[in-house]
């Protein structure tokens, strides 16, 4: 099987572990989420972050990973979101989430195809079948073994070199009371970005604040956590959320076109989704 078809795709990843012969950890970023749709914060963010780890860890950042939420995920977030306005008969909720699905990956597809190392991995999203919907860290431990125990290539392409799992996410996801994935990473690093959805919500000392309610929340593995996250300022957050872009977008407010690229509002307006 080609691993360009597979649901953990390395062709990017061995071409820039053959291309670079330094002696550096190597790493590779993993971020989860919706991305419905992905927008240009969720780019950004790669982009930040890799800059931090090469520059102040002197890592090598050879690979980033979008994992889109499986679609059992996006069915019980967005129940009652509208799939398209040209569906004018009722579909059944399979239909639907199939729907969604297509059009994520291919949104995500959009972006990562013009990139030399970001790519998707579909492997959290075909994990449908799993009868709890799967937390983060159970992405990273998959997504680590895989790579790092089960495939002969990447060991090759490594020659001796550690290859890291990096956990990337916004400090909104890490919160989340419904999100617990944090305290079973202990063995892993962690970056982690600022968010913030207005301007009322933005903390002028966000790294503290940050920290406090993260050793709140994780008090019982905080001090090995505290260890391991790397928190990243991301001054130029321009308020950017997937929510604020289905809002506006059902209000026929063009201002969501600033949000995202060029080629995913040309697929959202011909496609003619996400709209009431």
């Amino acid at each position: 099987m080609s691993f360009q078809d597979d649901k953990i795709p390395i062709n990017k990843l061995l071409k820039n572990l053959q291309n670079d012969e330094s002696s550096q950890p190597q790493a590779i970023l993993l971020a989860c989420g919706s991305y419905y749709p992905i927008h240009k914060f969720h780019i950004e963010i790669f982009e930040i972050t890799k800059k931090y780890l090469e520059e102040k860890k002197k890592y090598k950042v050879v690979l980033g990973y979008i994992s889109p939420s499986s679609d059992k995920y996006i069915y019980q977030k967005y129940p009652k979101d509208k799939i398209s306005q040209d569906d004018k008969i009722k579909m059944t909720q399979d239909k639907k989430i199939k729907m969604i699905q297509d059009n994520r990956i291919k949104m995500i597809k959009l972006i990562t195809n013009e990139s030399s190392w970001i790519d998707i991995t579909t492997w959290e999203l075909s994990q449908n079948n799993a009868i709890d919907i799967l937390n983060y860290n159970q992405v990273v431990k998959h997504i680590s073994t895989f790579l790092n125990e089960k495939t002969e290539q990447v060991k090759q392409a490594l020659k001796g070199r550690q290859l890291k799992i990096i956990y990337l996410c916004g400090l909104d996801q890490a919160l989340k009371k419904e999100r617990q994935g944090l305290k079973y990473l202990e063995n892993y690093e962690i970056a982690i970005v600022e968010r913030f959805f207005n301007s009322e919500d933005k903390v002028e000392d966000w790294i503290k604040n940050g920290k406090e309610k993260l050793s709140e929340k994780y008090k019982d593995k905080w001090q090995i956590l505290e260890n391991q996250i790397f928190f990243i300022d991301c001054n130029n957050n321009n308020e950017i959320s997937s929510t604020k872009i289905r809002e506006w977008l059902k209000k026929d407010d063009d201002n969501w076109k600033q949000m995202c690229h060029p080629k995913i509002v040309e697929y959202i307006e011909e496609k003619n989704i996400l709209a009431s």
